[in-house]
């Protein structure tokens, strides 16, 4: 039965788990720091599910989600923060965070210098308005381009799985949307319409892309080339 059930819910837990929405959840407690991956077996935590870490991420981790920095919390869709009270009672809280979402569209992308700047960039950017990027493969030598973002512009996940996430875009101006996913382009593409685009990496870790004006279904697929290679491989094989 350990086996079976490594770890017991607490009351935060349940409150938690009784949100059918997709967020992540920070656990700050002293038995979430002393066991990282408690939170891993009920939630979508912060932390992930592996002690190994993508550079990048642990550099954020370690430069702003230690830290607290709300906004960094926000872009990363932090809904709830597990932490004991002025009591020692173990609480999930939401008082901490503001979550962007698991996709929103800014008004703002800022060309940085290097990753220096990005990150540092995270300390008081409004991530739920702005985005910052040392990548210029948008054919773009602008400091700052801006986009017209309306009240009423939508991007709403559809479907998510670990190798494939959907979502439904509806926005009658030509955007940018930032998806509180991490960019990794060794695998991950994205598609308009069934059409392949290319996206970037915006707020030192996470994805943008430029999706045009009206109703499109956006969709990434983790397709590493590697898994084409060897399945060729094998195929030749047999």
């Amino acid at each position: 039965l350990r086996v079976d059930k490594p770890y017991q819910p607490t009351a935060a837990d349940k409150a938690i788990l009784k949100d059918k929405g997709h967020f992540r959840v920070l656990d700050a407690s002293k038995a979430g720091q002393g066991s990282p991956a408690r939170a891993a077996y009920f939630h979508n935590t912060l932390f992930g599910y592996h002690a190994a870490k993508l550079g990048r991420y642990n550099e954020l981790l370690e430069f702003h989600i230690y830290n607290n920095n709300p906004n960094v919390l926000n872009m990363l869709n932090t809904k709830y923060v597990i932490n004991e009270d002025q009591k020692g009672k173990v609480i999930a809280s939401t008082y901490y965070t503001q979550p962007n979402g698991n996709a929103w569209f800014v008004s703002e992308l800022r060309l940085l210098k290097d990753a220096n700047d990005e990150i540092k960039a995270l300390n008081d950017l409004d991530t739920k308005t702005i985005a910052v990027t040392t990548m210029t493969g948008w054919d773009s030598n602008e400091a700052t381009r801006r986009y017209n973002v309306d009240s009423v512009a939508t991007i709403q996940l559809k479907a998510f799985k670990p190798n494939y996430l959907k979502y439904q875009s509806n926005n009658s101006n030509d955007g940018l949307a930032v998806f509180s996913e991490i960019y990794y382009k060794n695998g991950w593409n994205a598609y308009i319409d069934g059409n392949l685009v290319p996206h970037t990496r915006v707020n030192y870790v996470l994805r943008g892309l430029e999706i045009p004006k009206g109703n499109h279904t956006i969709t990434f697929k983790f397709e590493p080339q590697v898994v084409k290679t060897g399945s060729t491989i094998a195929l030749a094989s047999s």
